[in-house]
């Protein structure tokens, strides 16, 4: 993907080289996600005006964009029939990607490569948690994800991003950067290189069991922050999963894991003042209630116990993440500061820590 911005031109040219019906109005760029670039379009249809979203891909982070899209289409086909017609599901809606114009799921061309979706109006995505009930709707709707995916099988998606999901990975990735140490920062932050060691362990249980098949391989979403949700504007209901760039072959528990590390911090991810980090155990409850709700029977008895545990585990692999980053001299993650990737360590691994003292409050039994 360039890094320039495409010409109002460009753009014109690029949108309409989709199938998207009457005269194109305007093409405006639209501030979500950090990965990709996004433009809306509005065209006039029958006198009323009807929008699109139109995504350039970044090729630097997803090196592989066929293997991307496939997988997305195979996700939404799956969901599309499970539908049979209908325009929502449960009252859930799917994204709906628009074909080229020669009946391409995506388009390559000199600015880069696109793909186009149906704008999905009167909804509204959060960066952070309003409460409980937001919570709770939000989880719903993954959780309403996990189950209409629950008989797809995973072996038809492609690994799009190694070892994603992978703790074991992530422990191999730290003790690189912490060899390598090329920064020499490790004297610094021996507490917390301390802290991930004497946790190693628990890196290998979801493979161990994955292994054995006490718990199955799922297609899982694989990035449920709170903003990949769409709320309806009218009713606050969850009305579609947005986001399906990591769906890939995991463990279900990721996405429950991820979506409470994120939902129920009780600070932000790169809060200095660690006596502010932790896990606020209303929203988490919210969050156990609403994606039981949405999976709706599909998760075993064995994933349903499982839940708090891998709150703990995404929360200390993501922290392993940055700690590695932060030896490896901030490689991979943004910083605006020094020690960027130090403080977002430190939030992990605190709230991995609270998690800890609270593990019979979060404890979660079958229902």
């Amino acid at each position: 993907m360039t890094s320039r911005r495409p010409t109002p031109r460009e753009l014109h040219h690029v949108v309409q080289q989709f199938a998207i019906a009457g005269g194109l109005k305007d093409v405006r760029p639209l501030q979500r996600g950090h990965i990709h670039d996004t433009f809306v379009s509005t065209w006039s249809q029958e006198g009323a005006d009807v929008r699109f979203l139109h995504q350039r891909m970044n090729d630097k982070v997803f090196h592989d964009i066929p293997a991307v899209m496939h997988n997305i289409e195979t996700v939404s086909s799956h969901l599309r029939k499970k539908m049979a017609g209908n325009r929502t599901l449960d009252g859930f809606r799917i994204l709906d990607l628009v074909n080229t114009n020669e009946d391409r799921s995506y388009l390559v061309g000199d600015a880069g490569q696109w793909r186009t979706y149906s704008f999905i109006e009167n909804t509204t995505s959060f960066d952070h948690c309003s409460g409980t009930k937001q919570a709770f709707e939000a989880a719903k709707g993954f959780g309403w994800f996990q189950s209409q995916l629950a008989d797809l099988d995973a072996s038809n998606l492609r690994e799009t991003l190694p070892k994603f999901f992978s703790t074991p990975h992530r422990l191999q990735q730290f003790h690189d950067a912490l060899d390598e140490d090329p920064r020499n920062r490790a004297k610094d932050c021996a507490d917390d290189i301390e802290f991930a060691e004497t946790r190693s362990e628990m890196a290998f249980v979801i493979e161990r069991m994955l292994r054995s098949g006490e718990i199955p391989t799922r297609t899982v979403h694989g990035d449920t922050k709170l903003n990949n949700v769409l709320f309806c504007d009218r009713t606050g209901r969850a009305q579609c999963i947005v986001d399906l760039d990591t769906c890939m072959p995991g463990y279900s528990l990721y996405d429950f894991g991820d979506l409470v590390r994120f939902t129920a911090a009780t600070s932000d991810e790169d809060e200095r003042d660690l006596s502010k980090v932790g896990t606020d155990l209303t929203l988490y409850r919210a969050l156990v209630d609403g994606y039981l709700d949405g999976t709706g029977g599909a998760l075993s008895k064995v994933e349903v116990e499982l839940m708090p545990f891998a709150a703990r585990v995404v929360t200390y692999t993501i922290g392993l993440r940055f700690l590695a980053d932060h030896l490896a001299g901030d490689v991979y993650f943004k910083v605006n500061r020094d020690n960027h990737n130090l403080d977002r360590a430190r939030v992990q691994f605190r709230m991995v820590a609270r998690m800890e003292e609270q593990a019979e409050a979060m404890e979660v039994t079958p229902r």
